[in-house]
């Protein structure tokens, strides 16, 4: 991960930590420089000090030397020689005093001009001190015109000549002095104004970085809001926009018209199973844009999720305009997209709501009109797929009939048919040769708590469409396997039950699997079942199921396909499967022997059965001319209310009996 992507994502902890950095700097500038001017006022302080106690220790000097030039000259005045010792004896003193201080300023740090002008001063006042002793000495031998001549001639001048030089030390240590204090002076300047210029830099920096957090959070909380918004793949309005968009334009100009355009693309999660979801979303991309190219300005498309996609459809006047223009998209939208040099076809299913002010609105709501829009689209989805269909309350009352069973149903299975309102019905077969009942039909019913009879045909289609079909499965391959032991506890053994299955290759290999699981730990015989299979059903089967229905068709097992003629027919099915029957469909038998297609298409089949050998089932029969119709045509099995209804477990038995 790059500097600049992990300084981008951390940016919501640069400010605080920032502001820490730099309160911490500052801090630790401001307290040393605050230490250092505080030992600059020291130094200042012991340089004053210091030049006070040099500049005493040289006025000393200066006065002890001055001194004794007046007590010589005294001398040299008095005629009394006890005052003369007494001042010999200050003349001493005085020597003592400044050979004392001379000796305290020159164990002080002395600069090299100092040192100079000290030793220049010690060499002066050496030379004073022997001519004030040569002078005392000649006092002391009345020789005082030789004294006052050698006091006047020579030392005086030495005199002035050692106070010169001790005032010109005097200011050169004054100098000296000032040269330090002005030097820390100037770096206690200097520490304020780095100080001064940190602080300005961090407050600075301060600024920059609020702004800069200010700057990022602002685009971080558009972003937010984009995100919340958009979505992400297409960059289309999502699902919670888009509603906003609707109930906008109801509520800013209620007396238009529009419509809400439900797009799906047809298989696309074969798409994706077989191309990968990184094309299948470069095509929801392209789909996206296609759509787009058909619209205009002031129309909305929208991505809801998957492979969905809606459009808020404005730029009509009729409700003949949004059938105009979605008639021609869906042509449009039959088309081909080329992704990595591979040519995937698409189809959509389109479904439309329209919004309205003149009584004909499908809503009057977002919610009202996507729940619409989507059921139209469900429609067109029912009604094959790659076309259109605008909401009706025909198509509504379908589909919010099919949601109620579907839902029963679940909860039926999921309370394991606790008011028994899945029950088993057995329709006979009859052997047309010998008049014998030797098989029957496994049938599912449903009768609600209310007395209502559900269509088998209708529950069972909305059960696959559902997933339970794997649930009704188990279900009816349980019942009538207990059925077939219940029936051998009671001495018949003679009876298969065939059993309808169906569900993807999945479903029905599990399904499968359950069958014979359940016949083993029953003690049962798979002689004694048969098992049925549409045509939609065998299309799907693995190699492995085919390898497991050969092993029951040989442990004698009936297999057979159900409503033969009216699916995806194929001869290499029959090759293909195991299949021991075929069940001609009812759609055939009806109309015989009249219809002379079906009376061609019967005997093809019955020929073409037998010539396999296999079974042939004739379903539907209800009349005594199909019955002597399949007769002639030697057709093996007979199936229809023209011999019996659908019987209880019970009524299967006496039937049995008598027979």
């Amino acid at each position: 991960m790059s500097f600049t992507s992990c300084f981008s994502r951390s940016y919501k902890y640069l400010l605080p930590l920032g502001f820490f950095v730099i309160i911490s700097i500052m801090v630790f500038t401001n307290f040393f420089a605050i230490t250092l001017i505080g030992e600059n006022s020291k130094s200042m302080v012991g340089t004053i000090q210091q030049n006070i106690y040099s500049d005493n220790l040289l006025k000393k000097m200066t006065q002890a030397s001055f001194d004794r030039s007046l007590i010589l000259s005294e001398m040299l005045q008095t005629n009394d020689p006890f005052k003369n010792d007494e001042l010999f004896l200050e003349l001493n003193t005085l020597a003592t005093t400044y050979v004392t201080s001379r000796a305290k300023f020159e164990s002080q740090d002395l600069d090299q001009h100092m040192q100079e002008l000290l030793d220049a001063e010690g060499t002066m006042s050496n030379n004073l001190g022997a001519l004030q002793l040569r002078i005392y000495e000649l006092i002391q031998l009345d020789k005082k015109v030789q004294a006052v001549k050698i006091f006047n001639d020579k030392a005086i001048s030495l005199q002035r000549g050692v106070h010169d030089i001790i005032h010109k030390m005097t200011k050169h240590q004054y100098a000296s002095s000032q040269i330090s204090i002005d030097k820390l002076k100037e770096n206690n300047n200097s520490a304020v104004s780095n100080i001064l210029i940190l602080n300005l830099i961090s407050i600075s920096i301060c600024i920059i970085l609020t702004f800069f957090v200010i700057n990022k959070q602002r685009k971080s909380d558009a972003r937010l809001a984009q995100l919340a918004n958009t979505d992400v793949l297409t960059n289309l309005p999502n699902r919670s926009s888009f509603k906003a968009f609707i109930d906008k334009s109801i509520d800013k100009s209620p007396e238009d018209i529009f419509s809400i355009v439900f797009f799906d693309i047809d298989h696309f999660k074969s798409i994706n199973d077989n191309y990968g979801h990184e094309i299948g979303d470069k095509i929801l991309r392209q789909y996206a844009a296609k759509i787009k190219t058909k619209i205009k300005e002031e129309d909305i498309l929208s991505r809801f999720g998957g492979d969905e996609f809606v459009l808020l459809l404005r730029s009509i006047n009729s409700k003949q305009d949004a059938i105009d223009f979605i008639s021609k998209l869906s042509k449009d939208l039959d088309t081909s997209c080329t992704i990595d040099n591979k040519e995937i076809f698409i189809t959509s299913s389109i479904g439309a709501s329209i919004y309205s002010n003149n009584g004909e609105s499908d809503g009057s709501s977002a919610k009202s009109l996507l729940k619409n829009a989507d059921i139209a689209m469900y429609s067109a989805k029912e009604s094959g797929r790659n076309c259109y269909q605008f909401f009706s309350i025909k198509t509504k009352n379908i589909i919010e009939k099919g949601h109620a069973i579907t839902y029963a149903l679940h909860k039926i299975l999921k309370s394991k048919n606790a008011n028994n309102e899945l029950y088993m019905k057995f329709q006979p077969l009859l052997n047309i040769a010998d008049n014998n009942i030797k098989e029957c039909e496994a049938l599912l019913r449903w009768k609600t708590k209310d007395g209502l009879i559900v269509s088998t045909a209708e529950f069972i289609a909305h059960a696959e469409k559902s997933n339970l079909i794997e649930k009704i499965n188990n279900f009816v391959i349980d019942e009538s396997c207990q059925q077939q032991k219940h029936w051998h506890e009671l001495g018949v053994f003679d009876i298969k039950i065939n059993i309808n299955l169906s569900g993807n290759k999945k479903i029905f290999a599990e399904s499968l699997m359950r069958l014979d699981k359940k016949i083993i730990e029953l003690g049962l015989s798979p002689s004694q079942f048969g098992i049925e299979l549409t045509e939609r059903t065998i299309m799907e089967v693995s190699e492995k199921t085919i390898q497991k229905l050969k092993k029951l068709r040989n442990a004698g097992m009936k297999i057979a396909i159900d409503d033969f003629g009216t699916g995806y027919s194929s001869l290499s099915y029959l090759k293909k499967l195991p299949i021991t029957t075929i069940k001609i469909d009812k759609s055939f038998i009806s109309d015989l022997p009249n219809d002379k297609d079906d009376r061609e298409l019967v005997k093809t089949i019955i020929t073409l059965g037998h010539s396999l050998n296999l079974d042939i089932v004739a379903e539907g029969v209800e009349t005594i001319e199909q019955l002597d119709f399949l007769r002639l045509h030697n057709c093996d099995i007979a199936q229809g209310y023209y011999f019996h209804y659908p019987l209880k477990q019970d009524e299967m038995i006496e039937l049995k009996v008598a027979a």
